[in-house]
């Protein structure tokens, strides 16, 4: 349940903020004024929730960035391996 009195945003102090008494309900002015803070609360949800997926996705990047690493690592040495038994066995076949 939203309240539609106006209050100050974050820690700010209350200046110029419109009270009941000052204007009547249906008040186009505090109207505006409600449908902004709604707007900016909207606008914070949204804010938490793309800075919570984008410090998911830069941990998910990270990882996959290691894996990669260890991946192309490993590969290298199978890699010098495989290489490794060629030469041997050219070796072997020369010798034959």
């Amino acid at each position: 349940v939203r309240s539609t009195t106006p209050r100050p945003l974050g820690n700010a102090a209350p200046s110029n903020t419109m009270s009941d008494h000052d204007n009547a309900p249906g008040d186009p002015l505090l109207d505006d004024w409600v449908r902004l803070q709604n707007q900016v609360g909207e606008l914070l949800s949204h804010l938490e929730t793309l800075t919570r997926e984008n410090r998911a996705l830069r941990t998910q990047q990270r990882n996959w960035t290691a894996e990669r690493a260890k991946l192309i690592e490993k590969n290298e040495l199978a890699k010098s391996r495989v290489e490794s038994m060629i030469t041997r066995l050219k070796a072997l076949e020369q010798d034959a």
